[in-house]
């Protein structure tokens, strides 16, 4: 019974402070959610399917805003992005959390907010990064599937 328990006390010791960002208290994220607002400019009308959940400051190859919103109104995706003021150890949950997620891409963003994430309908905007609203809002999705299609 004792070896039971080990995995799981690890577990739970592991996700102690999932959903709240390393250097805040638990409970300290403020989001507010609302419709979403597009991510493309103007004419911004090529797109493509990126290679990854997750691009890091820097990173050459960071989806266009095209893109995004295909992803978002195409494929039914959760499109993250995040301050480059991120702290590491939440750029770090970011990245694993989004490599968990189904149809999700996390991009560097602008400086405020910290966190924009949208889906087809909505867009949050937080102080800081909260997974488990993240999830919420991921989760929140309309089902249904994405029709076939290709790249232009």
């Amino acid at each position: 019974m004792r070896r039971r328990l080990i995995p799981a006390v690890a577990a739970l010791m592991w996700c102690a402070a999932c959903g709240t960002p390393a250097d805040s208290p638990p409970g300290a994220v403020t989001c507010e959610s609302g419709p979403r607002t597009s991510l493309a400019t103007p004419g911004d009308t090529q797109w493509r399917h990126p290679d990854r959940s997750f691009y890091a400051a820097g990173d050459p190859d960071v989806p266009t805003g095209g893109s995004l919103e295909h992803l978002i109104v195409g494929d039914n995706a959760v499109i993250v992005q995040y301050s480059p003021q991120l702290p590491q150890p939440s750029v770090d949950a970011l990245r694993d959390w989004a490599a968990m997620q189904t149809a999700t891409v996390a991009i560097p963003g602008e400086a405020e907010p910290v966190i924009r994430a949208a889906i087809a309908s909505t867009e949050l905007t937080c102080d800081g990064l909260d997974t488990d609203q993240l999830t919420e809002l991921a989760r929140s999705r309309a089902p249904g599937q994405a029709p076939d299609h290709e790249a232009p």
